[in-house]
């Protein structure tokens, strides 16, 4: 089975993307939105997640991020920062707090600032492991610019920590 880094573990990866032509017996199924609006009446076994392109608006996404346990974002190229921007509105302004999994082309030196940026999950392309992409996240242990975890720039933290505060 594929492996996955999900909050900076190894774990199998679970989910399948959904196609017609396959039964609907159960397991954690990836879907694009429009064919979760086509099936999403219909009973199954299993959690739902969404794949979602860069261009994706997240607004269309807010009606159903209570009912998604994973959002799949398809990165195609590691040069196109939309993925980024993307995570980060789904964690601050949109407030999801399940799995963003970066998909597509993921690589070593990315996964640092696409966690910086909301993503908790990472599934490497091809040529890549999972092993290798948990030791991308381990490169450095800080930043200047503010995250969504740290949402203070260093000079501040430094500033408060000097100050006692």
């Amino acid at each position: 089975m594929r492996e996955v880094v999900v909050n900076r573990q190894i774990v199998p990866d679970t989910w399948v993307r959904f196609s017609p032509e396959q039964s609907e017996a159960g397991g954690d199924r990836l879907y694009r939105l429009e064919e979760w609006l086509a099936v999403r009446a219909q009973a199954r076994e299993g959690r739902v997640g969404l794949w979602v392109e860069t261009d994706q608006e997240p607004e269309a996404l807010r009606p159903y991020l209570p009912e998604v346990a994973l959002i799949a974002i398809h990165i195609d190229s590691f040069t196109d920062g939309r993925g980024h921007s993307l995570g980060r509105l789904l964690r601050e302004v949109y407030g999801y707090r399940g799995e963003i999994r970066a998909v597509g082309d993921v690589i070593q030196d990315t996964v640092n600032e696409l966690e910086r940026c909301g993503f908790n999950g990472f599934s490497p392309r091809p040529g890549e492991t999972a092993d290798h992409l948990l030791r991308g996240l381990g490169l450095f242990s800080e930043a200047y610019q503010i995250s969504v975890e740290r949402p203070e720039p260093l000079f501040r933290r430094r500033l408060s920590h000097r100050s006692g505060g």
